[in-house]
């Protein structure tokens, strides 16, 4: 999985930190290649992917606007997705739609203003945020690895104060 920092086990860290049972049912919000959909059913569980540009076992589907009805899901997945929608509290709000009462997001990506921002979204969007972890360094290498393979983009101007934050989120009740 190397769309996202970390890859693998930053995935495995965040099932492991949600404490998923197999057989629960998941959606990758943003998955891309389908990389993620694939580690999940391996490891038992039941897995869908949307994207905008959908590889193999990815449906075609907007963060913002999921093919889903409510309450679909046991858990959410989503890793360096929700800031590109343009619409990072909107993103928040269709995972929790999307998720049974009490459900897991697990999140990774990059916020402009680090943990406490992801606070406020959270609290916004009706979640209880359970554990944060700045993981800003190791973004920063896989980012700059990036740029000098070409493979991204330099940010954007204006961009500040930018943190790559990962967290358990649970849908409150």
């Amino acid at each position: 999985m190397p769309r996202h920092p970390g890859g693998a086990t930053a995935t495995q860290k965040l099932i492991s930190a949600a404490a998923l049972a197999p057989g629960a049912r998941i959606i990758d919000l943003g998955a891309g290649g389908g990389e993620a959909v694939r580690y999940l059913r391996s490891l038992g569980f039941e897995a869908v992917g949307i994207d905008l540009a959908p590889g193999p076992d990815v449906v075609r589907g907007d963060i913002l606007a999921p093919p889903f009805g409510p309450g679909s899901f046991d858990a959410a997945l989503s890793q360096c997705a929700f800031l590109l929608t343009g619409d990072v509290p909107g993103a928040f709000a269709s995972a929790r739609r999307l998720l049974r009462p009490g459900g897991a997001l697990m999140y990774s990506d990059v916020l402009p203003g680090g943990e406490a921002a992801l606070a406020a979204l959270a609290r916004e969007a009706g979640f209880e945020l359970l554990s944060a972890e700045d993981t800003t360094d190791e973004w920063r290498e896989y980012y700059i690895a990036a740029l000098w393979r070409g493979e991204a983009e330099p940010p954007p101007a204006g961009a500040r104060n930018c943190r790559y934050m990962s967290a358990i989120l649970r849908k409150e009740v």
